[in-house]
């Protein structure tokens, strides 16, 4: 806690946030728009999944790129969050396990054409680290979106955008910029 009290917090809140924007290594990003756009061209769909609020910006995600990157007489860009379907994650959680509720949708549902993307603060949730191996074994493109060390995570996806922060709130607002950023850009040039 600062010593000014709540505006005190406020400013560190932001200055810490801002400061994480500048910092974090986005030389990732051009491959990953290379992956959404090669997913796209092909019919495919990116999965998505993280949990708490990773859960939310996964829902999020799909969102701003199915719709939010959406022109007339363009391909559409298919995203489909693995953490949306309550009834499917209850059930694989409660007759298998909670480690197997995303990479168990992906046997079901993962086709050659897609991709999968990862979001964790710790990088280390047993559940997508579970998923993203899955998917690495499968042979398609995997991106992890993580914070604090990077974890499990940052060693096993292909292509990984890890903001080095030890804050779950910077690091999801961060995260959550990624996808606001790389979809209003993929809009953007649809319509130039």
């Amino acid at each position: 806690m600062t010593p000014d009290g709540f505006d005190g917090f406020v400013a560190d809140y932001y200055q810490r946030f801002a400061e994480a924007l500048l910092a974090f290594d986005k030389s990732s990003m051009a491959d990953i728009l290379a992956v959404f756009d090669r997913v796209t061209a092909a019919g495919g769909t990116v999965w998505v999944a993280g949990n708490g609020g990773s859960a939310a910006i996964a829902d999020h995600t799909v969102c701003d790129c199915s719709k939010g990157t959406h022109v007339d007489g363009h391909p559409p860009f298919r995203t489909i969050s693995l953490t949306s379907n309550i009834a499917m994650l209850t059930a694989l959680g409660n007759d298998i396990s909670y480690d197997a509720v995303f990479s168990e949708q992906l046997k079901y549902y993962l086709t050659e054409k897609d991709a999968l993307l990862v979001v964790s603060s710790s990088g280390n949730s047993p559940n997508v680290v579970n998923a993203c191996t899955y998917a690495n074994e499968q042979g398609v493109p995997t991106i992890a979106f993580v914070g604090f060390k990077g974890g499990k995570l940052k060693e096993i996806a292909q292509h990984v955008v890890h903001v080095d922060v030890q804050n779950y709130g910077i690091v999801e607002d961060a995260h959550q910029s990624l996808i606001h950023c790389m979809t209003q850009y993929m809009k953007a040039r649809k319509t130039a």
